[in-house]
């Protein structure tokens, strides 16, 4: 491309490394990296199963199952995120079968997917500083507490921050010619198609890349730029001059997205996908959404990044543009989030961390040797070596820090696989399950929304109407979650009035009897609110009787209305559960709430 784009051109490599530094550090830091990157994955492996279960990652399970069974995601099944990270799930998912465990082959399945993080981190480091700062960014990104333990979760932000860090790697990999920015685009647009906080990244890179090609031109040293009048009106012709660029960008940028918009238009369901991932998710009101103080930071910290960036471009030969550009596009990254974006979670920060840590060992590393070259005393010498030491150091904290963030000892998914293999003894797959977001993961829900942040918040703004009873009695729905705690209030109340509790859910029935002891000569009156077939239980032995006047001999179908039990034995209480419970051994007055 000639001039276009050279002021991110890749540094020759010294016969040291890049720009003439080592490539590599001591035998005994080679062992320190080797040693601490072993730690982290086996810690890696163990937290897989220690770490407490998200409710994002159920949902996510669920949509991914909701692939493998032909259902059509927005139409069929609920759901807020862009598809792509579901579809690449679902033949994994489809392999493993309804296993309750599959959370955890799940998050073991998208090491990869955090290797590729790290590779791109990795690769970012190596092109700016040499391999030595590249292994270093890459480890102290992959055990920064924030990034490590998110990224442990099974969730779309993990494919998000790899392909968008590879895309930063990639198009500051080499010469940037069009087809390297198609590239980039390419991989930006499946970022997209992954989740729309790319959106926010993409301003990000929008931002950095106007601003570095108005600072940098066609040089990359501490001369050649061209001041006053002549210099803005130069620069101005170098941002016309990346049309080329540019449209390449947009073209692979656009392949993604285009192809999630024509595979939905042509199944009918577009206008599911619009309000599922755009219109339910933009909510004024909801934590940033509207007015926030924190738009006026924006002016002047962006200004501060830009002014660093320009001093970089002046003053760092070897590079200077495209450290400039990482710093530049980190911090906006991070500066858009605090401010503008309505919702800031920790994942959110992901695409955040290989950047940063790619800074910070370039400094740690390479701004040492720097030092210590242009200041020639052993002073600055002694200072190169001991900034040389702090990564290790920071990596060491970084590895002590996390059992103490989450301890190496906690049931992390056992309680998700528990309450999977009662869900999967209790129930048929044609079997409706109540649940959130899709903790039943392998169930087809009543309730259309997954009851998230901005479901609820519709539902209390009357938005969207809490029909989940009316839902669960139309499709005789019998089982759902033992604790009802983010359930709408209606909701909930139904559920406490019509189900009871056996292990980790509940199903469709009530007590009878709230003391112990056989109640005898006098009937009991309940009503059925969900048609289906009902047995009665007693706490000790089997219960005798007559139901609604008839010899009690098994479980019988009960339409909804009033009905009455006349026990004749049976000790201890009494109660009325769904058939299907009771059948598989489950009872109310089990040990453990109701398991077998």
């Amino acid at each position: 491309m000639g001039r276009v784009g050279s002021a991110l051109q890749p540094v020759e490599d010294a016969p040291g490394g890049p720009a003439g530094r080592p490539a590599s550090g001591s035998r005994g830091e080679q062992g320190a990296l080797l040693a601490l990157s072993a730690a982290m994955l086996v810690l890696r492996v163990v937290y897989a199963l220690a770490y407490p279960v998200d409710t994002d990652e159920p949902q996510h399970l669920h949509i991914a199952w909701a692939w493998t069974k032909g259902l059509l995601p927005y139409r069929d099944v609920f759901d807020n995120h862009a598809p792509l990270f579901h579809v690449l799930s679902a033949p994994l998912v489809a392999f493993i079968g309804e296993d309750p465990r599959i959370l955890l082959f799940m998050r073991l399945a998208i090491l990869p997917v955090f290797a590729a993080a790290l590779a791109g981190s990795y690769a970012l480091g190596r092109r700016l500083f040499g391999a030595r700062t590249g292994a270093w960014a890459a480890l102290l990104c992959s055990l920064s507490p924030t990034f490590f333990f998110k990224s442990v979760e099974y969730r779309t932000d993990v494919l998000w921050a790899a392909l968008w860090v590879v895309a930063v790697a990639t198009l500051l990999g080499g010469s940037l010619g069009t087809g390297r920015v198609f590239r980039g685009g390419l991989l930006a647009g499946a970022c997209l198609a992954v989740s729309l906080k790319t959106v926010m990244l993409l301003c990000a890179l929008g931002i950095t890349a106007v601003s570095i090609r108005l600072l940098a031109g066609p040089w990359t040293g501490r001369s050649g730029s061209v001041k006053g009048p002549a210099g803005t009106v130069d620069g101005a012709r170098r941002v016309a001059g990346s049309l080329p660029l540019v449209l390449a960008f947009l073209a692979g940028l656009l392949v993604a997205p285009a192809a999630v918009v024509l595979y939905f238009s042509a199944r009918g369901a577009l206008a599911d996908l619009f309000y599922c991932t755009i219109q339910h998710n933009l909510l004024p009101g909801v934590g940033r959404w509207g007015y926030s103080r924190r738009v006026y930071l924006l002016p002047p910290i962006l200004a501060l990044l830009i002014a660093a960036a320009r001093f970089l471009i002046r003053h760092l030969t070897g590079g200077g543009a495209r450290v400039a550009f990482v710093l530049l596009l980190g911090g906006s990254q991070y500066l858009l989030l605090s401010t503008l974006w309505p919702v800031h979670t920790r994942q959110d920060l992901l695409p955040f961390y290989p950047l940063f840590t790619v800074l910070l060992a370039g400094l740690l590393l390479d701004g040492s040797v720097r030092i210590a070259g242009a200041g020639g005393s052993s002073r600055w010498s002694g200072v190169s070596r001991i900034a040389a030491r702090i990564p290790v150091f920071l990596a060491c904290v970084e590895l002590a820090v996390l059992p103490l963030v989450s301890p190496l000892t906690g049931r992390g998914v056992r309680p998700q696989v528990q309450h999977l293999a009662e869900l999967l003894r209790l129930t048929d797959p044609a079997d409706y399950v109540l649940d959130r977001k899709g903790e039943s993961v392998f169930r087809n829900r009543p309730f259309y929304y997954a009851l998230e942040t901005m479901t609820l918040e519709r539902m209390t703004r009357g938005l969207i109407t809490d029909s989940i009873p009316e839902r669960c009695i139309e499709t005789r729905t019998c089982v759902a979650p033992a604790d009802t705690c983010g359930f709408p209030p209606r909701a909930r109340r139904f559920l406490e009035d019509n189900y009871i509790v056996v292990g980790t859910w509940r199903v469709a029935g009530r007590l009878l009897t709230t003391e112990a002891g056989a109640v005898q000569g006098r009937a009991l009156p309940f009503q059925v609110i969900v048609p289906a077939r009902y047995a009665i239980v007693a706490e000790i032995d089997a219960a005798r009787g007559r139901l609604d006047g008839l010899p009690y001999d098994g479980p019988r179908d009960l339409p909804p209305g009033g009905h009455d039990f006349l026990p004749a034995s049976g000790g201890g209480r009494l109660a009325v559960i769904w058939a299907g419970a009771a059948e598989r051994g489950f009872s109310p007055f089990a040990p453990a709430g109701g398991a077998p």
